[in-house]
């Protein structure tokens, strides 16, 4: 049984070399050949095309692992194993983000047993390691031709494995027909795939923008869906995939984003993990690594966990063209949820409790944090790319934030107490007083105000209306004056935000302000000292948000935070147990019919 493939760069995919091999070049523009020259190297320590040995051995039944390699022309092969290290940056103990770091992996050449065959080589190895991975590299000894491979096992499939490809879409018609007509062309008509006859797709169209025959193969659904968000909308696949048919064959649905770039091979990889996933890790769901799309060597997040107020990504930032990020991504950190540009979920959660209808937001925090106890296994090579950028959300975000958090905590053990509530909202309201940022303060507080009125004006309010009314908070954004030369931007990150600095901000900011303007970045921290306005510059869409310093509106903020930190602190508790109590009402199957008003319909198949 083939495991896992040799893969190669796609230039529509990540056409980033080092994340797929280091060394040698393709040949004849070939997309599945690489040219050695005598003496040349080619190793596999990549992202793409290492052997994850400890996740296999640990979470299947893989009892021996073989590498076949398809060359031609004489060359020499090594086998190595290597694990990674990595440390973090902080204190989980205060209540911040960790800044995870990697270091050199340690390294050790292991011995093979080596077969020649007609087109190539297999090379079989000794042992499966407990940790890290087990990589190759091929030495030319003479010009020579590498095309492709794959590991493979003795093994048999032991697991009926179905997938349910379930995506939420609004007004997004490009980006969903690109990735579904790929998974049209490549795996449901396509019996050279392994996944040929185990998927189907399933669309909740949110904006009801699409044609209902606008993908003419059985095995694609289309549902017109009110647009709940995108909680609503992976809610409406979950229903009509797994739910609403009596005989669902399906054992895992696989939620993923619209605009995602989505290569089939993730999709084949996660399918053979599952076939040999050993009973006891049957519950697990398995997570998607998050890339960037204008950098896709870039990783954004390595899984991520939701403590108290504070959701900590894991391995930010890692270049995954480098050797030492590879098998120090193999490292399993302490998560407890997935993010939903790729997640997939055993429909036996599904089954027994639904997403919170929070709209967008939290949703997969949520869900992922309630269904921990089984665990998400992250896998190298099963991840996707997404647009990334620092005003992907807009002010009014900021109520969402709040808002689920708190529900998405509400009957977690190791829920924030009142007291760190409090901190969280107090630093949050001080940070953005500094920032002359007053349109979102109020906008937290009406995300605090909204949970606080409990679960039941929660279950009743209109998702839509009251999105369209918090767009109120967004700031208007100006084109980025030419006056404003890069060099000017003050890119000061909030972890540089010491003691001193804040209270030399605080300080600066009860003086009176000189007629000045600070250029910061969107992302920045953009304290003032003493200059009347701050401009942030999104240098991504060469936009710029202006704020300017007011006392008055300071003030009533100050008023509406004195508020805000009495209903905490009287009812927090309280709260916190009526929503925990109403929780199985809210994520069931008979509110969230209702919610989207499909409740009596009969089951159908809007697609040809």
């Amino acid at each position: 049984m083939i495991v896992q493939k040799i893969l190669f760069p796609e230039e529509d995919i990540c056409s980033e070399w080092e994340m797929y091999f280091h060394g040698g070049a393709r040949t004849n523009d070939k997309a599945d050949e690489i040219f050695l020259r005598a003496g040349e190297e080619l190793s596999l320590e990549t992202y793409f095309n290492a052997f994850s040995v400890c996740k296999w051995k640990k979470y299947t039944r893989l009892g021996d692992l073989t590498l076949r390699l398809y060359v031609r022309g004489r060359v020499g092969i090594r086998a190595f194993h290597a694990v990674g290290s990595a440390y973090h940056e902080g204190d989980p103990r205060d209540n911040t983000k960790d800044v995870y770091l990697y270091r050199e992996a340690r390294r050790e050449e292991i011995a093979v047993e080596r077969r020649q065959t007609e087109d190539g080589c297999e090379l079989t190895f000794p042992q499966l390691y407990d940790e890290g991975i087990v990589y190759v590299t091929i030495q030319a000894e003479e010009d020579a031709v590498f095309y492709g491979g794959h590991y493979m096992t003795t093994e048999s499939k032991t697991n009926r494995v179905d997938l349910a490809l379930c995506i939420c879409t609004f007004k997004r018609e490009e980006f969903l027909k690109r990735n579904v007509e790929k998974i049209r062309t490549q795996i449901l008509e396509s019996p050279a795939s392994p996944l040929y006859g185990h998927t189907q797709v399933f669309i909740s169209d949110n904006g009801q923008t699409l044609p209902t025959d606008a993908f003419a193969n059985p095995l694609i659904h289309l549902y017109p869906n009110k647009n709940a968000g995108g909680a609503g909308g992976f809610t409406r696949t979950m229903i009509e995939s797994v739910l609403r048919g009596e005989d669902s064959p399906f054992t895992h649905v696989v939620l993923m984003d619209d605009d995602i770039v989505l290569d089939r091979n993730v999709l084949e990889r996660n399918y053979l993990f599952l076939c040999l996933l050993k009973e006891e890790y049957a519950g697990a769901m398995v997570g998607g690594e998050l890339f960037e799309l204008d950098k896709r060597y870039l990783q954004f997040e390595a899984g991520a966990a939701f403590r108290g107020t504070v959701i900590q990504s894991y391995n930010q930032r890692w270049d995954m063209r480098k050797r030492d990020a590879v098998s120090a991504n193999e490292i399993e950190n302490p998560m407890n949820f997935n993010g939903w540009w790729y997640c997939c979920v055993p429909t036996e959660y599904v089954r027994h409790n639904l997403p919170i209808p929070v709209f967008i937001h939290r949703d997969d925090v949520e869900f992922g944090a309630r269904n921990e106890k089984e665990g998400t296994i992250l896998l190298n090579g099963i991840c996707v790319w997404h647009p990334q950028g620092p005003n992907k959300a807009p002010v009014a975000m900021n109520y969402y934030d709040v808002r689920n958090d708190l529900i998405a905590m509400c009957d977690l053990p190791d829920r924030a107490s009142r007291g760190q509530v409090m901190g969280h909202i107090t630093r949050s309201t001080l940070g953005n007083i500094l920032r002359y940022r007053y349109r979102v303060i109020d906008c937290v507080f009406h995300g605090l105000a909204d949970f606080y009125r409990g679960p039941e004006y929660f279950m009743q309010l209109d998702p839509v209306e009251n999105h369209k009314q918090l767009a109120r908070y967004n700031y208007r954004t100006q084109p980025l004056p030419d006056t404003i030369a890069e060099e000017e931007i003050l890119h000061e990150k909030a972890e540089d935000m010491k003691g001193h600095v804040f209270l030399r901000a605080a300080l600066c900011w009860l003086l009176p302000s000189k007629d000045e303007t600070r250029i910061s970045g969107l992302e920045d921290i953009g304290c003032a000292f003493r200059a009347r306005r701050i401009c942030f510059v999104d240098e991504i869409r060469k936009e710029v948000i202006v704020t300017e310093k007011s006392y008055r509106e300071a003030f009533r903020c100050f008023g509406g935070y004195l508020k805000a930190m009495a209903t905490i602190f009287f009812r927090h508790e309280t709260m916190m147990k009526r929503w925990a109590e109403k929780k199985p009402e809210y994520t069931s199957r008979t509110f969230w019919e209702s919610y989207l008003e499909i409740k009596g319909t009969e089951e159908r198949d809007e697609t040809l």
